[in-house]
Parts: structure tokens; C-alpha cells; sequence
């Protein structure tokens, strides 16, 4: 890993805490919570590297804890540090996403060992995730990505009663661009678009893809249509703001966009079932990826009607 790993120790005992901080202080930066929705709360603002969790704890046991994150973060390593050390609570705990098992009074060289080998096998798993969903041309996210970020996305916003928005862009007439300058130059020209929206799109929790051909998606967590329609607005300005020539457009004279903007609060739906290929993974994600197509689809024909109204500009699906 470039950056040192972050390790969160769950625990409602702090003599464990210590003992633990004791066995790990140089190898990342540790976190601390001492209560299942403290956890909960500390992941969600900055997912760590790995979590290393107790089972009994007051409120939120470590089952639950581990279930709810890993069904919000399937790939963040979870072990288990208990003092549950029957086999019916370590099969529970594998049951419910956990990747490994420690008891307690644990060994600190087992336990650095075994933090080792997940947090290396996480940082191996992340270089060939992001290789696999990475558009070679743009470096932007491509399509799977996207596809598996909504997903998740959609599932997370209901559970927490939030808002999700997403932008479909389009450069204006790129066909005739790259007809009048060619491929070589259409490349260039793709790759400063995908580098003007992507440098306005900052916050953690979003994601810039390339959606196929000239065509971009922005996906905007935790966002309200208004907020999102800002910064549609901005991204289109941006981009005309770079001057690239363009004398085949009839919508001006330079380089431009065409945004679709749609926004909504995930609702649950009863009986909702898949009618579309999706991501891998259980009922709920796979549920939320054909729920979520649908704001795309709106997105898709915002995007239409900003094409039909003359192109660069941005309307609201």
C-alpha cells in the first residue's frame, strides 16, 4: 500500500483495545469504536483497510456489524477478535461475511500475522478491481464499475433515507469531430473532457465513469437534483471554457455538452424483482441495480431533450 493501511478496532472493552493497539501500532493507522452504530458511523465517513471486531457487545452485536458492512462494503476484510470461541459463533461469523477468526486471549504475533496477510491480499485485490474497472483511454470508471457503484449506492440510500442524483453527458456532435480532425485528436479531446469533469467531481462517495463512446455518467451520493443540476451547469461551463475547436458543431464553435440530470430518494419496493443482467452479489444489491436503471434511464432522457433543444446546455429528466 502507498498510503499506511487503516485498521478499525471495534471492542466495548478497553484493556482489548490497548492490547491490540499494543500488538498493531506499526502497521497503519488505528481506529477506535467502542459500539456497534459508532463503528457503523466511523466506516461510512472513511472506510478503513480492514476491521478487526468483537462479537459481544452492548447494542449492535459484532453478527450484526458484520453483516451490515459487509453488505454496504462487500470487499472491506473483516476478523473477528472474541472471546466467543465456540464453533457455532465462528460459523456465524463467516455466515455473516467475516474473513477470519481469532480467540481471545489471542497471541499479538498471530494477530499481526494474520492482519498482514488480509491487509496485503486487500491491497492485491484492489490493484486488479481498479485495473478491471478502470477505461484505458479516459483512466476514468468504466461501465462495470458504474454499474456495481449504483447498486450499492441505491441499497445505501434507502437504508438511510437519502437522496442519489446522476448527470448523462454527451459531447455535442463528437461523430462529426472526429470525422473533421480524426481518432488521434478525438482521443485528445476525450481525455480533456473526462479530466475537466472528473477534476469537479471531488467528494468520496462519487463517481465519474465513461459511459461508452463520448458519452460520461456522474453518479452523485447522498445528493439532491438541485445540487446535482449546479453542478451539471458548472461541468458544461467548464468544458466550453476550454476552447477546443470544433468547426463541424452547429451548437457554436467550440468543444460542448449536453447534460441529462435526474435525482430521487430511493424508496423500497416490495416484490421488486430483476428483469436486467447485474453485478454479482446478493438479493438486495441485485434488486437495487434494477431500480437505480431507472434513474438512469431518466437521465438518459433529460440528455435526449438537451439534444433536441439545441445541445450544450443542461436539462432535468
Amino acid at each position: 500500500m502507498s498510503q499506511p493501511a487503516r485498521i478499525l478496532i471495534v471492542d466495548d472493552e478497553i484493556v482489548a483495545i490497548q492490547m491490540l493497539r499494543k500488538a498493531l501500532h506499526s502497521m497503519g493507522k488505528l481506529f477506535y469504536a467502542r459500539e456497534g452504530q459508532e463503528a457503523l458511523d466511523r466506516v461510512r465517513q472513511a472506510p478503513p483497510d480492514l476491521v478487526l471486531l468483537d462479537a459481544n457487545m452492548p447494542g449492535l452485536d459484532g453478527f450484526a456489524i458484520c453483516r451490515q458492512l459487509h453488505q454496504e462494503y462487500p470487499d472491506l476484510p473483516i476478523i473477528f477478535v472474541t472471546a466467543a470461541s465456540d464453533n457455532a459463533s465462528e460459523v456465524r461469523a463467516l455466515e455473516a461475511g467475516a474473513l477470519d477468526f481469532i480467540n481471545k486471549p489471542f497471541n499479538p504475533p498471530v494477530v499481526r500475522a494474520r492482519v498482514n496477510v488480509h491487509l496485503k491480499l486487500k491491497a492485491h485485490n484492489d490493484v486488479l478491481r481498479t485495473l478491471g474497472s478502470r477505461d484505458s483511454l479516459t483512466g476514468l470508471w468504466n461501465r462495470r464499475a458504474l454499474d456495481e457503484r449504483l447498486a450499492l449506492e441505491w441499497r445505501r440510500a434507502q437504508r438511510h433515507h437519502q437522496t442519489l442524483a446522476l448527470l448523462m453527458i454527451d459531447i455535442d456532435h463528437f461523430k462529426a469531430y472526429n470525422d473533421h480532425y480524426g481518432h488521434i485528436q478525438g482521443d485528445d479531446c476525450l481525455r480533456q473532457v473526462a479530466k475537466a469533469i472528473a477534476g469537479l467531481v471531488n467528494r468520496a462517495g462519487d463517481l465519474v465513469a465513461r459511459y461508452g463512446g463520448e458519452e460520461f455518467v456522474v453518479l452523485l451520493a447522498a445528493t439532491g437534483q438541485d445540487e446535482a443540476l449546479t453542478l451539471a451547469e458548472r461541468i458544461r461551463a467548464t468544458v466550453e471554457g476550454l476552447a477546443i475547436p470544433h468547426a463541424a458543431s452547429s451548437a457554436g464553435p467550440v468543444v460542448s455538452l449536453s447534460i441529462g440530470v435526474a435525482g430521487c430518494q430511493p424508496q423500497r419496493v416490495a416484490g421488486e424483482e430483476p428483469s436486467a443482467p447485474a453485478p454479482a452479489g446478493n438479493s438486495e444489491q441485485v434488486s437495487g441495480f434494477h431500480l437505480a436503471k431507472k434513474l438512469v434511464g431518466r437521465a438518459d432522457q433529460a440528455l435526449y431533450a438537451a439534444k433536441l433543444g439545441g445541445r450544450n446546455r443542461v436539462c432535468v429528466g
